[in-house]
């Protein structure tokens, strides 16, 4: 009579009693997990998606895109929000504007650690705004000396500078202090004075400074120089000047020469590319979804989210947008629609017919009040917060029936480790009465 092997039996019998439950829980967490990635890639495109939605639904931001060219370059540039009505116009440039900076001299030898007066104080304002600094709080380094390195620093820092820059500028061997008004236009004119310092070389050096950039106004005329509209502004920017066109000058023309041509229109290229990101977020959105819920076939492996109802809501709701009428008029009529495939899709042509045609009803329809946009960003929101969003409650709910699954394999583990230890003294105990046997049968062999 042959002995067995404990060991292997006692593994064998133990395995059979739980490799039914391991091999359909393991089933189970793979579905699960499959599922919680699904809904990451998904959660992902959506993402991406909104994304594209909230970048053209900005407060200076839209789908329609209009822009501005001009006669000759150099002078002007413009910037053209959706409102604006095509036109020409004629502008113009007198003269840009420009900050105020002034140097003071402090006498030859100067640099920037030659030492100010611990004592006094210096008074710096512009445009109605005034900073009072005690200059014996100038020496930060406590060394004794206050210098004019910690004189800029301790202005620049002070948390009612009005908004001035000092710096130090060495100028043919010399070291010179400038402040710098950070604002353009005749307004912002630095004024600055120094008292109780005991030095009067080091007062009189401010008070008698020297402009070294004449704060001015831009101005310029809408029409031609002398005989237009003439207008002035302390920044280089002017708001609206033109309805939906903010311009910025940037060079002075020549006194004679002819206005710059100004023509606002559509900026079909840009509109386009702002279609084109919403069109490819979209439908990679859609793509994603089409993935992970198509019901399979013989030829085809079934989406691990097929029939998921909170998928096919969010594909129902977002499409219905997109097939809904803005202002009493369809997008399908503006070129924009939904092809048998479930995808975006654009016909350019209409798209720029209903541009030209009437720019601001356009951008209306998409970023109106509780329009397209608005619509869209309402719909996904609650799918997309990281606190309790529906994605991030079914990443959890799953998660947790995973946790669920991990402890009844842990179970298993315990039940096999009960089983095997049960089954080898068993077959132990058998083995040693084998061998006993054995040995008991050869003592009457002839």
């Amino acid at each position: 009579m042959s002995s067995i092997d404990p060991i292997s039996m006692a593994t064998q019998l133990a395995t059979y009693e739980v490799q039914p439950f391991q091999q359909r829980f393991q089933t189970q967490a793979d579905k699960y997990q499959s599922q919680i990635s699904a809904y990451g890639k998904i959660e992902t495109a959506l993402r991406t998606f909104r994304s594209a939605v909230e970048d053209m639904n900005g407060l200076n931001d839209s789908v329609v895109k209009n822009g501005a060219t001009f006669s000759q370059e150099g002078n002007i540039s413009a910037s053209v929000n959706a409102s604006a009505l095509a036109g020409e116009y004629q502008v113009f440039v007198e003269q840009i504007a420009t900050s105020h900076q002034m140097g003071v001299d402090l006498g030859a030898g100067t640099t920037a650690d030659s030492a100010i007066p611990a004592a006094g104080s210096m008074v710096i304002s512009m445009d109605g705004n005034t900073m009072t600094l005690d200059l014996a709080t100038v020496d930060t380094d406590s060394d004794g000396t206050a210098t004019l390195q910690e004189l800029a620093a301790a202005i620049n820092n002070d948390e009612n500078n009005p908004g001035v820059n000092a710096s130090l500028v060495r100028a043919n061997g010399e070291t010179h202090f400038m402040l710098s008004g950070k604002e353009t236009g005749v307004a912002n004119t630095v004024s600055v004075s120094v008292t109780g310092t005991g030095d009067a070389n080091f007062e009189n050096a401010f008070a008698n400074s020297t402009d070294i950039s004449t704060p001015k106004d831009a101005v310029i005329w809408l029409g031609a120089e002398g005989t237009g509209l003439k207008l002035t502004n302390s920044s280089n920017t002017f708001e609206g000047v033109i309805d939906g066109v903010d311009l910025t000058v940037s060079k002075a023309q020549t006194s004679g020469d002819q206005p710059i041509g100004i023509t606002v229109g559509s900026d079909k290229e840009a509109t386009k590319e702002q279609l084109n990101k919403m069109v490819d977020a979209y439908n990679a959105l859609m793509s994603e979804i089409d993935k992970y819920t198509k019901v399979g076939s013989k030829d085809e492996k079934r989406g691990v989210l097929a029939g998921d109802g909170t998928i096919r809501s969010l594909e129902n709701q977002i499409s219905s947008i997109f097939r809904q009428s803005y202002n009493g008029q369809s997008l399908y009529s503006v070129g924009v629609s939904i092809d048998r495939n479930g995808k975006l899709a654009i016909d350019n042509d209409k798209f720029e017919a209903a541009q030209a045609t009437d720019p601001a009803a356009l951008n209306e329809m998409f970023n109106g009040t509780d329009q397209l946009f608005d619509s869209l960003e309402a719909t996904v929101k609650p799918y997309l917060s990281f606190s309790d969003g529906v994605f991030t409650s079914r990443k959890d709910s799953l998660q947790q029936n995973i946790s669920r699954i991990d402890d009844k394999m842990s179970n298993l583990e315990r039940k096999y480790q009960m089983s095997y230890d049960r089954y080898l003294a068993q077959f132990t105990q058998m083995n040693q009465l084998m061998t006993q046997m054995n040995q008991t049968s050869g003592l009457f062999a002839f």
